[in-house]
């Protein structure tokens, strides 16, 4: 399935390939240690994940995702950027792009 572009930036709320890539990912990385966030999605300073997704995101990837934790996701998730190669790396991975 093609998600809804603009541009070369994909709708994230329609794809959350970025959120469904790896176990090891997210880490928590820097001075901030994920505290605001309930113990069941965290696991080994990391986010837990369920299969190869991040156990925080809810929806079906390729067609309505959101975050349950986004005001307080780690770092390595606020600095991932809509459009990015990595971005478009995983979205073909994930059968997400043509």
């Amino acid at each position: 399935m093609l998600m809804p572009m603009t541009g070369d930036v994909p709708d994230c709320e329609s794809c959350g390939a970025c959120c469904a890539y790896s176990w090891e990912w997210p880490t928590f990385i820097g001075d901030w240690d994920g505290e605001e966030i309930m113990e069941h999605l965290k696991e080994d300073g990391r986010m837990r994940c369920n299969g190869n997704r991040c156990a925080a995101l809810m929806g079906t990837l390729g067609e309505s995702v959101f975050c349950s934790v986004y005001e307080h996701r780690p770092l390595v998730c606020r600095e991932f950027t809509a459009g990015s190669d990595a971005c478009h790396t995983v979205r073909s991975q994930l059968g997400l792009q043509d």
